[in-house]
């Protein structure tokens, strides 16, 4: 079992791409052709195999690119997520531009992101520090391209995606381009409010919701991303009662249920329809 395990974890260990040689075999690989020689059929036929058996062990391993700055593009900024996109309307480049990959899903690819990490980032990028390193398996499609053009262009699927400078990881993305939280999320109340409310209290009515802080942190605990929460409740009897969401750009239902869940029954002074509002980051 130990020999299985260990086998299966160098299988699943990424090979790193970083030399013309490497693009030329695997692209060699992916295409299934036998090495040209005289050869009679039988041998044609044991060629082919072995070649097909060659072809299925590349497009079944994970190799590792790290694309230059120049080699990607960024898309759009989502503000209330705090989300930056990849740009997928042209293939990653890498390896001093002589492969192009073309990964699935590129579009939907996100790091999360405040306004000002998105300047520096941009800075980095224009510095050429900035990088994108991408785990991928090769669709096992043919690979275009040719040695003499010393030009290779492959398609893949994603296993994982992370944005790095010269020091350290600044963010990652899974294998379906949803970001990965690097940490427990921080909660935060903005404002809770009645409709029938004249003047509204001086912290916003943020301390209505402190005697369920607690559950509300093990929430966000869970979040794998920032964004905002809007609930809608009643409250009777001194409870809030109710709690539906109305506006979510977490688009995270466990973490919205999480959440409704732990201000259920929450004591609350006031009575009639009213909001709460909160924001993870």
């Amino acid at each position: 079992m130990f020999l299985i395990a260990l086998l299966l974890a160098v299988a699943s260990e990424p090979i790193v791409l970083t030399q013309k040689a490497q693009l030329k075999e695997l692209c060699n690989a992916l295409r299934a052709q036998p090495a040209s020689g005289d050869l009679d059929p039988a041998q044609e036929v044991s060629a082919r195999k072995d070649a097909l058996v060659h072809r299925d062990e590349a497009a079944g391993r994970w190799y590792e690119l790290e694309v230059p700055s120049k080699g990607f593009s960024f898309g759009r900024y989502r503000e209330q997520e705090h989300l930056l996109e990849l740009d997928g309307d042209r293939p990653l480049r890498s390896v001093d531009g002589m492969l192009s990959v073309d990964i699935d899903g590129v579009d939907d690819v996100t790091f999360e992101a405040t306004p000002e990490q998105v300047t520096a980032w941009n800075s980095e990028k224009k510095a050429g520090t900035l990088h994108l390193v991408v785990v991928f398996q090769p669709s096992g499609d043919r690979c275009a391209g040719s040695s003499a053009a010393e030009s290779w262009r492959i398609g893949g699927k994603a296993r994982s995606w992370k944005l790095q400078n010269e020091s350290s990881v600044l963010a990652t993305a899974d294998s379906e381009g949803e970001p990965v939280s690097s940490g427990p999320r921080k909660l935060r109340v903005e404002k809770v409010s009645f409709e029938s409310e004249l003047n509204v209290p001086e912290d916003e009515g943020r301390s209505r919701l402190a005697p369920v802080r607690l559950q509300l942190d093990k929430c966000a605990a869970n979040a794998q991303h920032g964004g905002n929460l809007v609930l809608g409740f009643d409250a009777r009897a001194g409870r809030l009662q109710d709690p539906q969401v109305i506006i979510d750009s977490l688009h995270d239902e466990k973490v919205a249920a999480c959440i409704a869940k732990a201000v259920q029954g929450a004591t609350m002074s006031g009575s009639g329809r009213g909001t709460a509002s909160i924001s993870l980051e």
